[in-house]
């Protein structure tokens, strides 16, 4: 049974499967394996569990992928990060502030 356990998680969390993996088609499949006679319905429960997690996972690591290759490609590109704007506008605050205060 242990192994086509196995099987299933690595057919299901290959590509973009386990990322989308929704708990109704996670106790879907686990149904169909279970008719199948593949799966104990007792593990049934765990199984779905199993997958989900494993599906929520990938969604974290791929989001973390994404948001370091964005940085990647926003370094790159030499443009100006959200605290480099702030601390130009905290600048151009001080400047206006002594300008006023010259001629004030």
């Amino acid at each position: 049974m242990a192994s086509v356990k196995e099987l299933l998680e690595q057919s299901v969390l290959m590509g973009l499967g386990a990322i989308s993996m929704t708990r109704e088609s996670a106790q879907n499949l686990v149904e169909e394996m279970v008719k199948r006679g593949q799966a104990q319905r007792e593990e049934a429960s765990e199984m779905v569990e199993q997958l989900l997690k494993r599906g929520e996972s990938e969604r974290n690591s791929l989001r973390q992928l994404v948001r370091d290759e964005v940085h990647a490609v926003l370094k790159e590109l030499n443009l100006p990060t959200q605290a480099d704007l702030e601390a130009l506008h905290q600048k151009l605050d001080a400047i206006l502030a002594k300008l006023e205060a010259q001629s004030g």
